[in-house]
């Protein structure tokens, strides 16, 4: 099965994700920080994807997606953020983080995320 983490800050969001998701038949957790999503990776050991908000509380997602990287070299990124002129940093493109996976809010369509996340599982 599928494991995804959702870490946003914002609670309607990360709900949503969570149980459209889980109704595609995945295993989903969420995290409202960069802080907690570490600790629930370490806790759990690791995740197949993860969908990460980039303005978060604390470290950002930008620093929560280096340090996961850092800890699980074979998770894979998907970006969700509201920010229209975010742009991905060059390390993380090294990492493997992808313009293909980076979706903006408010998202008008979930099976395209869904897909994203399945294709990136396998």
């Amino acid at each position: 099965m599928t494991r995804v983490l959702v870490v946003d800050d914002e609670p309607l969001i990360a709900d949503s994700l969570l149980v459209y998701l889980q109704d595609e038949g995945m295993e989903v957790i969420t995290a409202d920080s960069g802080e907690e999503a570490v600790e629930l990776a370490r806790i759990s050991g690791g995740f197949n994807v993860c969908i990460m908000d980039m303005r978060l509380p604390g470290v950002d997602g930008n620093g929560a997606i280096r340090e996961l990287a850092s800890l699980y070299p074979a998770m894979k990124f998907i970006i969700h953020t509201g920010s229209v002129d975010y742009s991905l940093p060059d390390d993380l493109r090294s990492l493997g983080v992808s313009e293909n996976y980076l979706f903006r809010k408010p998202l008008s369509d979930m099976a395209s995320l869904a897909d994203a996340v399945r294709e990136l599982a396998e």
